[in-house]
């Protein structure tokens, strides 16, 4: 099992690297931002969960809030490693102009596959998610992205079963858009972020994180490259 993760995620880093470096001929521009994510999870019954996001970004330099982002969906639980759900997600993004705010709406569906194991004590996660993007400037365009995520929360001063505790999270998502590329950033290759964060866990109920999130994200022109400081809550009941 172990052998088998790390080829993967050897692979993964390799795509990743790759995909970045094929876009370095587009202009660079920094940006910095703020983000506050809170998810939680709720049992329903022993095969179904509520699943519920909701996440708040700054604009450049923390300057306003520019993004409300709100998911939900139902998560149905194959066993304690297995998982998939149905969702629903709105994203609204303001931007500030010296005219006027122009407002952006998105509608998505998704579909997501979770697989979760331990080594050791540490907690991995295999996410692969497929959305339905609706995104509605003057008229509605549709595409569908996938998306594939992999996270590991590593225990540094925990109990024995990692119920409580100070720990370390490192995570990777890749974005690909596998339809109507020339709708949104005419690229096969969306986005990718990766965070590095300090954590801890409160009870297995409750987990607390602030980190640092890299956001590399090539658009038709430019490529935007963002600094993030995020603070996040997870629940599960």
């Amino acid at each position: 099992m172990y052998n088998n993760s790390s080829a993967l995620l050897k692979k993964l880093i390799a795509l990743i690297a790759g995909l970045i470096m094929s876009h370095t001929c587009l202009a660079q521009l920094t940006e910095n931002m703020g983000w506050l994510f809170i998810t939680h999870q709720q049992k329903l019954s022993k095969k179904l969960d509520l699943l519920a996001d909701v996440q708040l970004r700054s604009a450049n330099q923390f300057d306003y809030l520019t993004t409300l982002l709100l998911r939900t969906g139902v998560s149905y639980n194959f066993d304690k490693k297995h998982s998939a759900a149905l969702g629903y997600a709105y994203k609204g993004d303001w931007e500030q102009n010296p005219d006027n705010t122009q407002y952006t709406l998105e509608n998505r569906l998704f579909e997501q596959y979770i697989y979760q194991f331990k080594l050791s004590q540490i907690e991995v996660m295999l996410r692969a998610r497929l959305e339905q993007r609706f995104v509605k400037e003057e008229n509605v365009q549709f595409s569908q992205r996938a998306r594939g995520f992999v996270s590991a929360q590593i225990p540094l001063i925990a109990d024995a079963d990692f119920n409580r505790g100070l720990y370390t999270g490192i995570q990777n998502e890749i974005f690909v858009n596998v339809q109507h590329q020339q709708r949104v950033n005419n690229n096969f290759f969306d986005q990718n972020r990766s965070m590095v964060s300090i954590g801890y866990r409160w009870s297995k109920h409750i987990d607390s994180e602030l980190g640092y999130l890299f956001w590399y994200q090539p658009e038709k022109e430019n490529a935007y490259r963002r600094n993030v400081i995020q603070l996040m809550f997870t629940t599960k009941f």
